[in-house]
């Protein structure tokens, strides 16, 4: 059973009572406008994945470039660093108390920066080699982390105060996954294998060409830069309608108080958890799944094309599918039921390929890599909606037992325990490749095959074990619809409350003077 609504949740809404216009409709085009913001990730994500061929296979010549091993050292430090910073500026922007609102003043503050750090990555000076590019490679990817964390924080911590509606929060989350997982994912691969990353005919592999790298990234930071900027515009006239905190500055114990029961929340654990293991998955999938495409199935830049661009229509099915299961289902069953099932198509390929049921060229293995890749985006999209959906009903809940909103601190705690292990995983590709003597410069299809078949099996035991748990950890969430409009009339109990008491006071001292922002 709930604690009682906490005092301070009342004392927190009667501070803020001040006479406001009417609150914005959230129509279709500010969620569409909103979601906008999530491409800049998506777009950009594109060619990070391809940044450990990029750094030990692209550049340098035959002796230049990075060792797997080390380039994933500056990764997993990077990770690390940046895992730690979420919760900072989660907590900051939770308090942060401006004309532009809570969240607005970082994001506004942080996306050219974050751009600029961006591009870094993808111009290293051809004079730099050896310990010089290692450390160009670290302070480029903690400083393009630094300034991410200050965009994707605050606008991830928006979207619990644009609805407060239990299915239409999984519908705003829709719109950001509709332009992460199916625009910005379609943009992001026509950019790259059919304008920068294409092939040649002496090198049908694009991917290993130096020279569409560093005009990808420019043209990528500057979409990114455009949408953010695109989306918070969309929602700055939403701020007025917003919690807004206490002028005076916590104490150090105070904040103390909200971050334990906030952690401390039982449903916020099983997401963390989760969230948790799945960072290691992450961390090995993200490091080797171009390794695989290249020199297991041997895919060309057209191959890639195609891939991409079939799989998008998947994930647009995944961002239809998800308010439709969360209406039917409660989410976290959904959840269940679509990680489970996408887990059990991401073995399909390797363990194909290890059965001699797919050796690269054979007419087959480009479909049923489109096939199993559009089931999985499918399943894998309509889960992630739905989870971050279930974390923004945690706020409502936690709101109950602190007073304080805290969407920053729970979405970046949430992000944190995940690059935690992320940063620790993310040392295991470079490891792997070490450890079957995987070279720099290796030529696809001149691989001992050996070495690929060790590496597979190892990532395919390991990859699943870690997603298993990892779904197996959202059976202990505890919030159901029932449970969440209960957490949301008792809010608004309270708020009543103190609208009321506030009523009270001015009969008798006098009109209270609204209180600045």
């Amino acid at each position: 059973m709930d604690a009682p609504v906490s005092s301070t949740v009342t004392g927190t809404v009667a501070s803020a009572a001040s006479p406001l216009p009417q609150r914005p409709r959230l129509g279709i085009p500010t969620k569409f406008l909103y979601g906008m913001g999530a491409m800049s990730g998506s777009v950009k994500a594109r060619l990070l994945g391809w940044l450990l061929v990029f750094y030990t296979q692209v550049i340098g010549g035959v002796d230049g470039g990075l060792s797997p091993a080390w380039f994933s050292v500056a990764a997993s430090i990077s990770i690390l660093v940046d895992a730690f910073w979420d919760p900072i500026v989660g907590q900051l922007s939770d308090g942060t108390r401006t004309p532009l609102g809570r969240r607005h003043p970082f994001i506004y503050g942080a996306v050219l920066p974050s751009a600029a750090f961006f591009v870094m990555l993808f111009v290293p000076p051809a004079t730099v080699t050896g310990t010089g590019l290692f450390v160009y490679l670290l302070i480029a990817l903690l400083g393009m982390r630094f300034f991410d964390s200050l965009v994707d924080i605050p606008s991830a911590a928006l979207m619990p105060e644009l609805t407060p509606n239990y299915d239409e929060r999984t519908t705003v989350q829709s719109y950001r996954y509709l332009f992460s997982t199916v625009i910005g994912g379609a943009l992001g691969t026509i950019l790259a294998y059919r304008v920068f990353l294409h092939g040649t005919k002496a090198q049908p592999q694009g991917q290993l060409l130096l020279a569409g790298y560093a005009p990808f990234a420019v043209t990528s930071a500057i979409i990114g830069v455009v949408v953010v900027l695109v989306a918070a515009l969309a929602t700055q006239r939403f701020v007025p309608h917003m919690h807004r905190p206490p002028s005076k500055r916590p104490s150090l114990g105070a904040i103390i108080r909200v971050i334990g029961p906030a952690l401390g929340n039982r449903n916020f654990l099983a997401i963390a958890v989760s969230s948790l293991i799945f960072g290691i998955a992450v961390g090995m999938s993200a490091g080797l799944g171009g390794v695989f495409y290249t020199y297991i199935f041997q895919l060309t830049s057209v191959d890639l094309l195609k891939l991409g661009l079939w799989v998008i229509p998947a994930g647009l099915f995944g961002v239809v599918l998800a308010p439709q299961l969360s209406r039917r289902m409660d989410k976290r069953n959904a959840c269940l039921a679509t990680f489970f099932t996408a887990i059990a198509s991401t073995t399909v390929p390797l363990g194909a390929w290890l059965l001699g049921l797919m050796p690269p060229h054979a007419p087959w293995v480009l479909p049923v890599i489109i096939i199993d890749s559009m089931a999985t985006s499918a399943l894998a999209t309509t889960g992630f909606i739905i989870v971050s959906s279930m974390t923004a009903d945690v706020v409502d809940q936690n709101q109950l037992h602190t007073g304080a909103r805290s969407e920053g601190l729970l979405f970046s705690a949430e992000s944190l325990v995940r690059k935690v292990t992320t940063s620790f995983a993310a040392l295991i590709p470079g490891l792997l490749l070490a450890m079957v003597h995987f070279h720099r410069h290796e030529v696809p299809g001149k691989v001992p095959v050996e070495k690929l078949q060790v590496l597979a099996i190892i990532y395919l035991v390991v990859y699943t074990s870690l997603t298993l748990c990892s779904t197996g950890a959202l059976f202990f969430y505890r919030i159901d619809r029932g449970q969440h409009e209960d957490n949301i009339e008792r809010l608004a109990d309270a708020a009543a409350l103190a609208e009321a008491a506030q009523e009270e006071l001015e009969m008798v001292d006098g009109p209270i003077a609204p209180r600045p922002i």
